[in-house]
């Protein structure tokens, strides 16, 4: 079956800027001569396709919204400053992804510090640098930011996370509803704002949400967003106090797996707009963040077959590159298991397809991207591509599992492509060892 026909595949090698060639290309370039000149595993990104992702986001979401970028996606640098050259802003969720963002070209001043179980020195640290606002996941958090801004002299912006008691449907992995580790039940909310606004060490600005990520929902979005909104003004008014900054989290889904759905993103855009509109004013900020959805579909997974074989009368096809340098693909965190989106690279339009089990060189069964699913007939020597393979790849991953060299990244810019993190070297495996 060709890839034109899955609908998400079609999409996928649409987004890559591929024609009608029987061969992968990324960003203009030939997928095998990329494998070849840089060796694989290899992970590819395309800026282009970055940079339109955020344009079609900022689009469809409006001028009133703040877009920011999840760094933990792809801590990446040269990512980072591809999306932060489109227009995206940052979020950060540890002291070594706001290190990160500064060196691709962020300020402080404009970064969010998300994220549980802050320590004592990345908020030490994220103040020194002078960061924008903290979304603040505890009372006890709140009373360390504003320690360490006593200590300092300084006056802390802070965000509070608001965890609702609604889950956000539509959701793969849900971290909010009922009892949970992020962020502040809504009946504490009132009594923690009360305390930020009396500290002056301190500086409410505002409120935070994030449910949930892999939404495929719009809907569901859109009505947690009001959720959201509707508690700010019920808190402004009882409270007396201003909440500025809205941040409404994010998720939207990206397909991964075959058979994913879609994520309606025109129509989580007119909700937007709409309860923006209803609920505006000149000092408000409302933000989006998102990671996945942003950064997934402009990268690619590269791994070669190295040998195939037949077992229990089932073909087994074994690739050098495995679960332990791209987890999310192999379905790590997932409950049910299934493909992810795999192409012949070099034979996109391949109609030979056979029923095959394709995994890496773990010595484990859960390094498996396949289970005895129909692909194009690879050959030893063949390469496999990985799609929407953008974001949760390397950093998401097990990779000192069995000590291979991690891949390499690289960056497709207007026909150029560059290495942007340097391939792992086996030695890598002694570093830090003491005999």
């Amino acid at each position: 079956m060709p890839p034109t026909a899955d609908p998400n595949l079609a999409d996928a090698l649409q987004t890559l800027g591929c024609g009608d060639g029987d061969a992968l290309t990324i960003g203009g370039l030939a997928a095998d001569a990329l494998a070849a000149r840089f060796g694989t595993p290899l992970y590819v990104f395309d800026a282009n396709a970055l940079a339109r992702r955020v344009v079609a986001v900022r689009g469809a979401l409006g001028p009133r919204v703040d877009l920011l970028w999840s760094v933990k996606a792809n801590p990446s640098r040269a990512v980072t400053a591809s999306l932060r050259a489109a227009g995206a802003g940052a979020e950060v969720a540890s002291l070594g992804e706001l290190h990160v963002a500064l060196a691709a070209g962020h300020d402080a001043a404009g970064l969010r510090f998300a994220g549980p179980g802050k320590t004592d020195a990345e908020i030490d640290a994220a103040l020194q640098f002078g960061l924008g606002c903290f979304h603040a996941e505890s009372g006890g958090e709140v009373d360390r930011i504003a320690a360490a801004a006593r200590r300092r002299g300084d006056r802390a912006a802070i965000a509070l996370r608001v965890n609702l008691p609604q889950e956000l449907g539509g959701s793969r992995l849900r971290m909010g509803g009922r009892s949970s580790r992020f962020g502040i039940d809504v009946e504490q909310v009132p009594e923690l704002a009360r305390r930020i606004a009396g500290d002056p060490a301190l500086r409410l600005t505002g409120l935070h949400v994030y449910a949930g990520t892999q939404c495929f929902d719009a809907d569901a979005f859109v009505a947690h967003a009001h959720r959201l909104v509707g508690l700010a003004a019920r808190w402004e008014q009882d409270l007396g106090l201003p909440l500025d900054e809205l941040d409404l989290g994010g998720g939207f889904g990206v397909p991964t797996y075959a058979g994913d759905p879609t994520f309606d993103l025109a129509a989580a855009g007119r909700g937007l707009q709409q309860l923006i509109a209803a609920h505006d004013r000149p000092a408000r900020r409302w933000f989006v963040e998102l990671g996945r959805y942003l950064a997934a579909p402009a990268g690619v997974y590269l791994t070669r077959v190295v040998d195939r074989k037949q077992s229990g009368g089932q073909h087994h096809v074994v690739v050098d590159g495995g679960m332990h340098q791209a987890a999310a693909a192999a379905g790590v965190g997932t409950v049910l298991k299934r493909a992810p989106l795999l192409v012949h690279a070099q034979r996109l339009h391949d109609d030979h397809h056979e029923r095959v089990t394709l995994g890496g060189p773990l010595c484990t069964p859960a390094d498996q991207f396949a289970d005895q699913v129909m692909l194009p007939r690879f050959a030893i020597g063949d390469l496999v591509a990985v799609l929407h393979a953008g974001a949760y790849g390397l950093t998401f991953s097990p990779h000192g599992f069995l000590s291979h060299a991690t891949p390499a990244e690289v960056l497709v810019e207007n026909g150029t492509a560059r290495v942007v993190r340097q391939r792992g070297d086996p030695r890598d495996a002694l570093r830090g060892q003491q005999p």
